[in-house]
């Protein structure tokens, strides 16, 4: 199959006057910004876009016509749980709303997610280091890698974030491209040190061969990203 050229999306959007962001078309996995008719800026893959799904927050607002749920009633499932809420209104499915859990963490969650079943992220954590402490974790070794990650790193959107730096792809210039799942690599092999800096995108076949040779690949990763930022700058 002959792939896209950018000039075709990038027509596509336009005819139904959305304006593309991106500069380049990847594939049709790949999300490309836009900014769409009622001003909204966001992503969509192409394979989204042609199969007729458009502008999130567009859908969000009409659906949320239809059905806007009552704050009440969104509060009050927070405190069944034991959970204090401590935004004022609610806007959205998506939007977070923030809290205090019953042990006292305070985060952010959004309706979407708590109606799926999503709770404190940093309950959940303590609860998998009682699991899976010592000699009962299946990576154990004696304690050389108990450390634990940095607190924003529960933080799917910081996550979320880093591989939009990096354009949602893998980084790794020999990367095989059998593999499309992308995790977020520390190049200093230190899990509380995330640093943007010391963070960058790999597909998860580019993240497991990282973990031999790490002194060369702390040097390889490391002047990519540093490479990276100059071109920002």
């Amino acid at each position: 199959m002959r792939k896209l050229t950018y000039e075709f999306v990038k027509e596509r959007f336009e005819k139904e006057n959305y304006i593309l962001l991106n500069t380049e078309y990847i594939n049709s996995r790949s999300k490309l910004k836009y900014i769409c008719p009622n001003g909204h800026k966001h992503g969509i893959t192409w394979k989204d876009f042609k199969s007729g799904r458009r502008c999130y927050y567009c859908g969000l607002e009409k659906g949320g016509k239809k059905r806007r749920l009552n704050f009440d009633f969104v509060k009050e499932s927070f405190e069944n749980e034991g959970y204090i809420v401590l935004t004022k209104r609610y806007k959205n499915c998506e939007k977070k709303l923030d809290y205090i859990c019953p042990k006292g963490h305070t985060h952010s969650i959004s309706w979407h997610n708590w109606k799926n079943g999503w709770r404190c992220p940093f309950c959940h954590y303590e609860k998998l280091s009682i699991l899976f402490t010592g000699n009962y974790h299946p990576n154990w070794k004696g304690g050389i890698s108990c450390e634990p990650y940095c607190d924003v790193w529960l933080d799917k959107d910081f996550k979320q974030s880093i591989k939009d730096r990096d354009g949602n792809r893998c980084l790794n210039p020999d990367c095989f491209g059998n593999i499309h799942r992308l995790s977020v690599h520390h190049i200093d092999y230190n899990k509380k040190n995330c640093d943007p800096s010391n963070l960058i995108t790999l597909c998860t076949s580019c993240n497991s061969r990282a973990n031999k040779d790490r002194e060369w690949h702390t040097d390889w990763y490391k002047a990519i990203i540093e490479k990276r930022m100059i071109r920002r700058n």
